[in-house]
């Protein structure tokens, strides 16, 4: 796999992916449904783009803004 294919959100809904997103101050990990992610990205006229996402993901542990946005393989 690489990056330069997932580069947005909507990429990883397209290639059947979930969205790991590992916060870079206490590493808690999420793995989210990537069309839930759009919709709720959509709503609040959000870009859906990889790296600025990365910029302003917030950690729901620690509040830290900023994180590493990845591929997770679903569980069927």
């Amino acid at each position: 796999m690489t990056r330069s294919k997932l580069d947005s959100i909507n990429e990883f809904a397209r290639q059947g992916y979930l969205v790991r997103v590992t916060c870079a101050n206490c590493h808690h990990v999420a793995e989210l449904n990537p069309v839930l992610l759009m919709q709720q990205l959509h709503m609040g006229r959000k870009s859906m783009e990889v790296e600025r996402l990365e910029r302003q993901m917030r950690c729901r542990l620690c509040q830290h803004r900023g994180a590493r946005i990845s591929a997770a393989s679903p569980d069927f």
